[in-house]
């Protein structure tokens, strides 16, 4: 082979190669997962923090600040749903884990797991002591020191599993299905370090100011409800479902709120949780006049609430202590996907296409555009700025509502099961049964990029979307990630 030919397909070969890293490379920081965290298999700590291995990854407490950081998950070389044990160090240099397979030992510097060889031997200070027969549970819960059992409000047993003494003074606690707890090792006082969502999947995500709304379909998961996450100290709260008769166990579909109240769409209703109480209010179901009691989405305008059903559009008229539904006849059996007010209207994404609805005088309008690109189901519409985004099984539709000028983009749901859409001045990104796509549509000309778990994903079933900045939220059936899209490591 002569100089030439062999440097030519050396150039060709690098061509390859870097193009196949570009879809499926594992950048630091990308993606992080939180899922449900309750079911602690092991406790090991570092002078500065403290590792509990889940059943879902890894999740780690800053002894020193007393905060909680990002979770292990997501990492390059590493399945989160399959660690059996953990070892760290006395100065938290050295990470090691073994999976049903391997000992991997964890790189600090380019957040990757390598193969590692022989079990590590660390000088450790730590012990594993059992269940103390005398611990102070907080208000609500009970502790049973004969059997190590944390025992709450409705008689519910949670087994303590494993109990180190850090020989700080410190005991740091992990109750199968119930998460993490803490207390001195001379008081016994129980400190509840709640961290992790309430169930896997994640169907529906509510942003508040901050404030993340999570929930989902309840799978293997034996608590359910919303997850409350404060985002600015990953701090997170629960309202369970399935313990009070007014919040019955069930799947979530959709969430919303507004000052006072946080709206649940589930299968059998609609839920109104009061904000201050966190109990369930009211509750709207068939037999109170809804088309359906399986709730797809809800829009909160006023007294008034709009809920969107699998057989039709509601609206509920709420005067204090009573109530009055409408169902609008033009929506009888249509599947309601889909509610956003804009400029003064309800639009409607559903089975039969998108309409708008006009409060002032109740006129009900279609919407199709110029390149009938919304034929068929129409699943999400967003708004951002004077644009309205519309998302259907034929593609994606941007309408300028100033000049009523619209551009439709076809490729970006071809062979793709779209589920929810969301939107900023640069890009549209649609979560689908096969990862999410992002539309660079601010880009001359436009174009698109897939991502799946090639890249990071815990899962291609994306549920749930929603932009926060430079950070994707993803609802999926392995949790709740956040994506930097905007990763200026990433060549899209």
């Amino acid at each position: 082979m002569s100089c030439l030919c062999a440097q030519w397909l050396w150039l060709l070969i690098s061509f390859l190669v870097m193009g196949a890293s570009v879809s499926a490379e594992f950048y630091r920081g990308q993606s992080v997962t939180w899922s449900n965290f309750s079911h602690i298999r092991q406790i090991t700590a570092s002078v500065s923090h403290v590792y509990f291995l889940t059943t879902r990854g890894i999740i780690i407490y800053d002894k020193e600040q007393d905060v909680w950081k990002d979770p292990f998950t997501n990492h390059e070389g590493l399945d989160d749903w399959d660690i059996q044990r953990i070892w760290v160090d006395n100065f938290g240099d050295k990470l090691f884990v073994a999976t049903s397979t391997d000992l991997l030992e964890y790189d600090m510097l380019i957040d990757k797991w390598f193969e590692a060889f022989g079990t590590p031997d660390l000088d450790k200070h730590e012990r594993h002591i059992p269940p103390p027969s005398i611990m102070y549970a907080p208000a609500g819960f009970h502790y049973d020191g004969g059997t190590g059992h944390l025992v709450d409000s409705w008689a519910r047993f949670f087994q303590f599993v494993d109990v180190l003494d850090d020989g700080s003074g410190e005991l740091w606690i992990g109750a199968w299905d119930f998460g993490v707890l803490t207390a001195g090792s001379i008081s016994h006082r129980l400190e509840l370090l709640p961290f992790g969502l309430l169930q896997d999947r994640v169907n529906t995500i509510y942003q508040d100011d901050g404030v993340l709304w999570v929930s989902g379909a309840i799978t293997s998961d034996s608590r359910s409800g919303l997850t409350r996450f404060d985002l600015d100290g990953l701090e997170f709260s629960y309202v369970e479902s399935g313990v009070r008769p007014e919040f019955p166990g069930d799947d979530v579909n959709c969430l919303t709120g507004d000052d006072d109240h946080i709206y649940i769409g589930t299968p059998l209703g609609l839920h109104i949780l009061d904000r201050q109480t966190e109990r369930v209010s009211r509750s709207f179901s068939t037999i109170d006049g809804l088309n359906s009691g399986n709730v797809l989405s809800i829009l909160a305008f006023g007294d008034t609430l709009f809920v969107g059903t699998a057989e039709g559009l509601a609206m509920i008229m709420l005067d204090g202590d009573s109530s009055q539904v409408v169902r609008p006849t033009q929506f009888a059996n249509a599947i309601v996907y889909d509610l956003e007010l804009v400029n003064g209207s309800i639009w409607i994404a559903s089975s039969i296409g998108f309409y708008r609805i006009k409060l002032g005088t109740g006129e009900i309008q279609r919407y199709i555009d110029p390149d009938h690109v919304l034929f068929g189901d129409g699943y999400d519409i967003e708004v951002y700025d004077q644009y309205l985004w519309f998302l259907a099984d034929g593609g994606l539709v941007q309408l300028d509502t100033k000049t009523a000028e619209s551009r439709s983009y076809q490729s970006v749901t071809e062979r793709l099961t779209a589920n929810d859409l969301a939107v900023n001045d640069t890009i549209a990104v649609v979560g689908t049964n096969n990862g999410f796509t992002i539309l660079f549509h601010a880009n001359n000309p436009p174009y698109t990029r897939d991502f799946t778990t090639a890249d990071g994903l815990p899962s291609n079933y994306i549920y749930s979307v929603v932009l926060d900045c430079d950070y994707l939220w993803l609802g999926s059936d392995k949790g709740l990630t956040r994506f930097l899209w905007n990763n200026p490591e990433r060549v899209d």
